[in-house]
């Protein structure tokens, strides 16, 4: 089964990303495969395919990442894009609060799994919520534009109290994420 660590994000917060989606979707700049809501989380680890008899090695190990961690506040904090704004590929809503905390965490998740043989991760862990994937720009002083009027956007804070396995079922009208374990923090 195809799975990986997150944060579950709340429906409050969920609902806010959808609104800016449709900010960005109603500007009619690009064309994009927009993230659906209930399917956003922040992911820490990767794991990809794990047979399900490394589960419970998995959990245990996440239990001990979250012995002591103790839950922390995370909040959105505005619009970016990878690469860049001009020539974007993904467009994302960045992550603010405690996130000495969150790259903490992350770290120690990372260090974990790949002490069970899981690959670590070269690229630096970057927190983001990703709302699309961009496949072209049809108008880059629309699209500017668009981005420019979400870059303030704060939704509510939230409280991280706890790490998930996710399992991620790869189907026609897109991936559907399932609890396979939750660890409080």
């Amino acid at each position: 089964m195809r799975t990986f660590i997150a944060i579950e994000i709340p429906n409050e917060i969920k609902t806010e990303m959808a609104k800016a989606q449709e900010q960005l979707r109603r500007a009619a700049a690009v064309d994009a495969g927009w993230t659906r809501p209930e399917g956003i989380h922040l992911t820490l680890k990767f794991l990809g395919e794990v047979p399900e008899t490394r589960i419970p090695e998995i959990m245990s190990a996440l239990t001990n990442v979250a012995a002591g961690t103790g839950s922390f506040r995370l909040e959105l904090s505005g619009v970016g894009t990878f690469p860049n704004p001009g020539n974007a590929r993904v467009v994302w809503i960045g992550i603010a609060g405690a996130i000495d905390r969150l790259l903490k965490l992350q770290a120690v998740v990372e260090e974990a799994m790949t002490g069970l043989r899981f690959e670590r991760e070269e690229r630096k862990f970057t927190p983001h919520l990703t709302l699309g994937r961009i496949k072209f720009i049809r108008s880059r002083d629309a699209w500017l534009k668009s981005l420019e009027s979400l870059k303030d956007v704060r939704p509510p804070a939230f409280e991280v109290n706890a790490i998930r396995l996710m399992k991620s079922d790869l189907k026609s009208t897109g991936a559907v994420y399932t609890e396979i374990g939750m660890v409080a923090l």
